[in-house]
C-alpha cells in the first residue's frame, strides 16, 4: 500500500528537524514542542506519526541500519568498492543525521547486530565468533573514520575515502 505523500513529507521533516536538534542537544533535552516549533508543524501532526521523541529516534536508527545493510549487500561476505562509494555517498547526503546518530553511540552496535545477522550464513558455526569479531572491527573502524570525515576533521576527497575504506574492510575480512 502506497503511503500518502504528505505523511511521508511530515515524517521526513520531523526526522530532519530532530537530527538538527540533536547536533546541539541531548535527546533527553529535546521536546515535542521544540521540535514542532522548529519544524513548523502542529503537535497533532507529530502525534499522528510518533508516540514521542524516542519513537522518532528509533525510527531514524532503524531506517539508517536498514539502509547501511542494504548498501553493504545483505549477506555477502566481501565488500565491493562500489558499495563503499554508495556508503560514503549516503552518509555525505545524510551527514547531519549520521552525526546525530553517531553522537548517541548505540547506532554502531545496531549496525553490528544487523550485519552479523545478515552474514550468519556466511560464517560457519566453527568460526562464527571470529566472523563476528571481524565485523565488529570493520564496523567500528569505518564508523570512526566516517565520523571524522563527516564532521570535517578528516580532509579526504570522496573517492579516496571510499577506496581507503574498501581497502581497510577487505583487509580485515581476509581470512
Amino acid at each position: 500500500m502506497k503511503e500518502n505523500r504528505r505523511a511521508v513529507m511530515s515524517r521526513r521533516m520531523i526526522k530532519t528537524t530532530l537530527a538538527e536538534l540533536l547536533m546541539e542537544n541531548e535527546l533527553s533535552h529535546v521536546t515535542v514542542t521544540n521540535l514542532c516549533s522548529m519544524a513548523d508543524i502542529n503537535r497533532s501532526t507529530f502525534y499522528s506519526h510518533y508516540l514521542d521523541i524516542y519513537d522518532v529516534m528509533e525510527d531514524m536508527e532503524e531506517e539508517f541500519v536498514q539502509k547501511v545493510s542494504f548498501i553493504l549487500g545483505g549477506g555477502t561476505s566481501r565488500v565491493m568498492l562500489n558499495q563503499m562509494r554508495d556508503l560514503v555517498s549516503y552518509i555525505d547526503k545524510h551527514r547531519q543525521l549520521y552525526l546525530a546518530l553517531a553522537k548517541r553511540g548505540d547506532i554502531v552496535e545496531k549496525c553490528i547486530e544487523k550485519l552479523v545477522k545478515d552474514h550468519k550464513e556466511a560464517a560457519s558455526s566453527e568460526n562464527g565468533a571470529k566472523h563476528t569479531a571481524i565485523i565488529r572491527y570493520a564496523v567500528c573502524g569505518v564508523n570512526s573514520i566516517m565520523e571524522k570525515w563527516a564532521s570535517e576533521e578528516l580532509e579526504l576527497p570522496y573517492q579516496e575515502l571510499a577506496i581507503l575504506l574498501y581497502q581497510l574492510v577487505n583487509g580485515a575480512m581476509k581470512q
